[in-house]
């Protein structure tokens, strides 16, 4: 399992808040782009952040992460 816990998605919270409606609809690379447009940005410049939803060992929603093109 990927540990997102280092990068939670931050930004507007009307914008964050859209994330969540839409991260069942959308797959992972169609809501980091969503994520984008909004002006939500990743931790860093380097190419190849996604955002996905973090679940903690009991299933409990974490919230949102990005993971780095390191962590894939």
């Amino acid at each position: 399992m990927i540990q997102a816990d280092e990068h939670p998605v931050q930004g507007d919270i009307a914008a964050v808040a859209d994330l969540h409606v839409r991260v069942h609809s959308l797959d992972t690379a169609a809501l980091t782009a969503h994520a984008l447009a909004l002006g939500i940005c990743p931790p860093d410049a380097r190419p190849g952040w996604l955002i996905v939803l973090e679940y903690d060992e009991d299933g409990a929603d974490r919230g949102l992460f990005w993971i780095g093109p390191d962590d894939q």
